[in-house]
């Protein structure tokens, strides 16, 4: 997807989180706001010569994303992107723990968090953040190289705690 049409696309999502929050259903609106700052975070990448497809895998696209924002000094994004995070998609919409006013004011935040990324978005263009996708894509196999031999340990000291028992129990008898 292009930068200009993930821009309107967060927009557009926003726009309908806010007919939601006007009709009372404030759990949906809370979600909407969310999925329009998931979308401007991935607009962020993309300008940042991320591809769109990976920026949908969140456990890659989220170092990478703080990595941007470091390189951007827009690091107060991330922290607020997080808040956001916790409050909208986590305990608004998964849990309903939050009150009304509260879930209220961070959809608010979440169009201040929108118009101060979207600001950004130019000075993003002007970077190539693909090496560090790349970079992570590589820490991400070998983190799961490393889980396998772990599971492979543990299946080693199973056994040995078989052998150690069996040969407890011989004594024994």
């Amino acid at each position: 997807m292009e930068i200009r049409e993930l821009v309107a696309k967060a927009w557009e999502i926003y726009e309908k989180a806010l007919e939601l929050l006007e009709t009372g259903n404030i759990r949906d609106a809370a979600e909407k706001s969310w999925l329009a700052v998931e979308t401007m975070r991935k607009t962020i990448m993309v300008a940042s010569k991320i591809p769109y497809e990976k920026t949908e895998r969140v456990n890659l696209a989220l170092n990478v994303f703080s990595k941007i924002l470091e390189i951007l000094d827009h690091e107060d994004l991330l922290s607020e992107y997080y808040a956001l995070n916790a409050t909208l998609h986590g305990m608004a919409f998964y849990e309903g723990v939050l009150n009304e006013d509260t879930t209220r004011k961070f959809i608010r935040k979440a169009e201040e968090w929108l118009r101060k990324a979207e600001a950004i978005l130019e000075l993003a263009s002007q970077i190539d953040a693909s090496q560090l996708m790349t970079l992570e894509e590589e820490k991400m196999r070998i983190k799961a190289r490393i889980i396998s031999e772990n599971i492979k340990i543990l299946e080693i000291k199973a056994k040995e705690n078989e052998i150690i028992r069996a040969l407890k129990k011989k004594l024994v008898n």
